[in-house]
């Protein structure tokens, strides 16, 4: 198998690949890369990429005083959507995700958003903090109702655009937007992703999805799979410590055989006193899809049973949802070393995983 020793490398395979696909989707783990691979795309051609990944919701910050979440009115992504009137759109589609009565006040003008509940009873309330899952759900609600704009917009003839915004757009890039959510409310943002990409089969416009859930890369896998007029394309993205990436087209709806691979990585890690901060999200990754696989209703936390159960849990609670889960510099107590250490081999003799190490 090929590597790729820079995310440059990596981008230009992957674009020659996926030059005749309609839409490609990558799993890999946190900490493998998704993140640098997005950004890069967006950054070596801006006009042509539509980006939605963690530091978009970095534009989006919380008011505590105010119980406001406050944005930045300059941004070009709400620009866009003040231009184009996409208040409601966003208002229906946090509902539509959410499934809940919350709704959005939005002055995007000052770079504030509200949100109460309107239930005309006892229940209604004003200036509630809403939790993080949805307020994950509402950052992808901006960018979801821009891109689908985008779709409709560029479906019509250039004469009938109401706006010249989007005529460059030739990559939606989207990585894993399902951050915090629970898995009714991943299925949703899924199979709403699927009939957008669908929606957009006509066009000149090509998306790229990456994510670390395994419930999100099913859905998305299964429902694409079934349209016939464009190729859908899907890797498994993964990275040695020496050897750079590797890109490994993934056949079937489900990434499970590679987490051979991330038990024979880890295994070898713990061999040579060699853990680092990609293995603990390595490790949460095989415990999420594991869970689901056998059944596991109430998570992926049920399945560790040794003696440090607690203490891992938050560790990888901790470094699964820092925004700086891409860097690898943190210092890493050699106490969480051994509880991931022994967690791991009790793992994999609870569950008769066989390890390759």
């Amino acid at each position: 198998m090929k590597n790729y020793r820079t995310v440059e490398s990596l981008a230009e395979e992957l674009q020659e690949e996926t030059e005749s696909a309609r839409s490609a989707l990558i799993y890999a783990p946190n900490t493998v890369g998704k993140t640098r691979l997005a950004q890069h795309l967006k950054n070596r051609d801006p006009e042509s990429v539509i980006l939605y990944n963690s530091y978009v919701e970095d534009v989006f910050a919380w008011d505590n005083d105010r119980v406001i979440l406050t944005t930045n009115p300059g941004s070009g992504l709400l620009k866009v959507i003040e231009h184009q009137g996409l208040d409601r759109a966003i208002i229906e589609n946090f509902q539509n995700f959410t499934n809940d009565k919350i709704e959005p006040t939005i002055d995007f003008a000052n770079g504030e958003i509200s949100f109460g509940i309107h239930a005309g009873d006892d229940r209604s309330a004003e200036y509630i903090k809403i939790s993080r899952a949805e307020e994950s759900i509402f950052i992808w609600s901006v960018y979801y109702s821009m891109l689908s704009d985008a779709v409709d917009t560029l479906l019509e003839s250039p004469e009938q655009r109401s706006t010249t915004d989007y005529d460059c757009l030739t990559l939606a890039v989207i990585d894993d937007p399902v951050s915090s959510m629970d898995d009714v409310r991943i299925v949703t943002v899924a199979l709403a992703l699927v009939d957008l990409i669908k929606r957009a089969a006509s066009l000149d416009l090509q998306f790229l999805v990456t994510t670390h859930h395994a419930l999100f890369f099913n859905v998305l896998f299964n429902s694409l799979s079934k349209s016939n007029r464009k190729k859908h394309y899907a890797y498994i993205l993964n990275r040695g410590r020496f050897a750079g990436w590797t890109l490994a087209k993934q056949p079937s709806d489900s990434p499970f055989s590679y987490h051979m691979g991330i038990i024979e990585d880890i295994g070898q890690a713990i061999a040579e006193n060699a853990i680092e901060r990609n293995h603990f999200n390595q490790f949460r990754a095989l415990l999420e899809k594991t869970a689901s696989f056998l059944g596991y209703t109430e998570g992926w936390s049920q399945l560790l049973t040794g003696p440090d159960a607690r203490l891992l849990t938050k560790v990888l609670n901790l470094l699964s949802h820092d925004r700086f889960a891409e860097l690898e510099s943190a210092v890493i107590l050699d106490e969480y070393k051994s509880a991931l250490k022994g967690e791991f081999e009790t793992f994999l003799k609870e569950f008769r995983w066989k390890s390759a190490a």
